[in-house]
């Protein structure tokens, strides 16, 4: 069948004006793809990784300030070895690659300055997060250092064609990379820590209720910068955790859903043991030095991919921090209680 020159405008009548009554009952999130190039959203923790933005490792990470206090700067290890770093960085996204991840980069500034110092952590590209639709910019809150990557990860995902839902603002704290676990595209978990905070929560409720949300749970955690410092999930419906610094709530809840969950030895906790990036359902990245859990996963028919991030994670995450999900699979559903 051939189609005429009006086949795709909504609501065509011919003669007639157009039908803006009917017009504005489609979705937005219906005309993205037509409208933006791509179906933008990653509104799920386990389904196929498709795109992600990552940020190669500079010096801005052994910038002068970190040098002389590097205590505030949060590196008590000290300064990570920056050509290691990058080793390892290139490592994870020949990884992603090889799985069939279309990797874009960060390419911040050699010399990125915020508005109280030079930054650090630009490798953690996880706050750009994206959910059905398009992406929710951050407000960062662990540390003055740490604002002003926000600018950046808005004119590239700006550049790459993906529309800005909300940018966090006023007194609100969000860092939704590290803070937003998806149990499921409607179900999602929002860490409330130094990185994440109820002004913000409240912001952002409405943009996640368009985007097909239905449940928001609060969890609230200790030591930790970022939720998933502590919890991740690896499978359907299979967790790992570290139940000292979750909330005994949150605990409760998981375990409601049906989330099994193993938990992850205080030393491999350390090690970013509970930062796993999950590839799809069943596969995830893991930051070597973490025996006890691994073996966990494998025995649960997890397919464990070891890597080297002890750089990483001297300056405060591993795998799941460095990836920016940017498509992702929907990923399966919990199941109705």
């Amino acid at each position: 069948m051939i189609m005429g020159k009006f086949d795709k405008i909504p609501f065509y009548e011919p003669g007639k004006p157009p039908r803006t009554d009917l017009l504005a009952t489609i979705d937005f999130r219906d005309e993205i793809e037509q409208t933006w190039g791509k179906k933008w959203g990653a509104q799920s923790q386990l389904g196929k990784l498709r795109m992600a933005l990552v940020s190669r490792p500079t010096e801005n990470e052994l910038c002068e300030e970190a040098r002389e206090d590097p205590v505030h700067f949060l590196l008590p290890e000290g300064l990570p070895d920056l050509n290691v770093m990058k080793k390892q960085h290139d490592a994870l996204v020949k990884v992603l690659k090889n799985h069939g991840v279309e990797v874009h980069y960060l390419e911040p500034p050699e010399k990125a300055y915020g508005p109280y110092s030079r930054m650090r952590m630009l490798w953690a590209t996880a706050s750009a997060f994206v959910i059905n639709g398009g992406a929710i910019i951050p407000r960062y809150g662990l540390a003055p250092w740490r604002r002003g990557p926000e600018v950046l990860l808005t004119k590239k995902l700006v550049e790459l064609g993906c529309p800005i839902l909300y940018t966090i603002h006023g007194k609100g704290v969000l860092e939704l990379g590290g803070n937003g676990i998806w149990l499921d595209p409607r179900h999602l978990l929002i860490g409330i820590g130094p990185s994440g905070n109820l002004d913000a929560v409240e912001q952002v409720k409405g943009v996640f209720h368009r985007a097909g949300v239905e449940e928001i749970h609060l969890a609230y955690f200790t030591k930790a910068i970022h939720l998933d410092l502590v919890f991740g999930l690896a499978d359907a419906w299979l967790g790992v955790v570290d139940k000292r610094h979750l909330n005994h709530e949150t605990i409760v809840y998981l375990t409601r859903k049906g989330i099994k969950l193993l938990e992850v030895p205080p030393e491999e906790c350390e090690n970013s043991g509970c930062n796993l990036l999950a590839l799809e359902p069943g596969k995830v990245i893991i930051p070597a030095g973490c025996p006890v859990t691994t073996e966990r996963l494998r025995k649960e028919g997890v397919t464990v991919i070891e890597l080297e991030m002890s750089e990483f994670v001297k300056t405060g995450g591993a795998a799941h921090c460095a990836v920016a999900e940017l498509i992702r699979d929907p990923g399966p559903f919990l199941p109705e209680k």
